[in-house]
């Protein structure tokens, strides 16, 4: 299975994520796409990445507050073999146990027996997800070995989400084009496909408290925002080997959840649960931040 990294101006977490994937998943080929970062420790982790995997730096550029990264999500996609499946990763995220190719056969199978299932989530899920009662209807399958999302309310992440596992042919069935934003993704997945698949043992997640770009911006919002929580680098620990026998061997099997089963490194403990945007939770900075955005418009 190939393996793609998104990237822009976060060198100490795509070294951390390259990292990773060198000692977790040596075998599956990796790609780095970058989206003209111009930041030079970054710059120095892809000169030093690209002597061992593939890098690409691409210009393009959506507008959107993700920056380039749907252009080249479709990209990466346009430069996958048929019938070939791939996983996409970005660079706030890790690998946390080894991808085996016992789990690339398995995989196959899942779709094998699927034939709409368009996307598998490599990742844990947040416990932040989980905040209202309508959001915690996960069910799981057993003929397919993965959860499902069942939420009440319409939410992106049923259907589709940035990081995910799919097979080329699958989706080349259907005319998939990556759009910009996931909310766009996730309405496309549900016209075509079966609801995203989780996996019983997840193999990735992203890393809790992270910086953010909107637009390949920082507003005072967003910088404020970021001190508030504390936002940094803050790697994972590999899944322990009795948290793994836990999520596999459990009848009926428990629901992945990252605080559940993760750690990060070091002394540090973060609150639980953990956050990913740092404006979550934050209205008046959110309005604070879209009103810088049209003004620099």
């Amino acid at each position: 299975m190939r393996l793609f990294v998104f990237s822009y101006n976060r060198g100490p977490f795509l070294a951390n994520c390259i990292d990773s994937i060198e000692r977790l998943a040596p075998e599956h080929p990796l790609t780095v796409v970058d989206d003209a970062s111009d930041d030079p420790e970054t710059q120095a982790v892809l000169s030093r990445a690209a002597q061992r995997h593939t890098v690409i730096t691409s210009e393009a550029l959506s507008g959107h507050k993700h920056g380039g990264l749907y252009p080249n999500m479709q990209a990466a996609f346009d430069s996958v073999a048929d019938a070939s499946m791939f996983c996409f990763l970005q660079d706030d995220t890790q690998l946390v146990r080894p991808l085996t190719r016992g789990d690339e056969a398995s995989l196959h199978q899942q779709f094998d027996r699927a034939p709409t299932l368009g996307f598998i989530s490599p990742a844990f899920i947040r416990q932040i997800s989980l905040k209202h009662a309508v959001d915690r209807d996960f069910r799981f399958d057993e003929a397919l070995d993965l959860w499902f999302w069942h939420p009440q309310r319409r939410s992106t992440g049923a259907y589709y989400s940035d990081l995910l596992i799919a097979r080329s042919d699958r989706l080349r069935a259907v005319g998939w084009r990556f759009e910009s934003g996931e909310s766009t993704n996730n309405q496309q997945a549900q016209r075509h496909f079966m609801r995203m698949g989780r996996l019983r043992v997840p193999f990735a997640m992203w890393l809790p408290n992270g910086p953010a770009f909107r637009g390949k911006q920082k507003s005072w919002a967003l910088r404020f925002a970021e001190r508030r929580r504390q936002c940094g680098l803050y790697p994972l620990k590999d899944l322990a080997a009795e948290a793994e026998a836990r999520l596999r061997e459990g009848t009926p099997p428990p629901l992945p959840i990252a605080e559940s089963f993760l750690d990060v490194r070091g002394e540090r403990r973060l609150p639980v649960p953990w956050t990913y945007d740092p404006m979550q939770g934050q209205r008046w900075l959110k309005w604070m931040d879209r009103l810088a955005g049209r003004r620099g418009q």
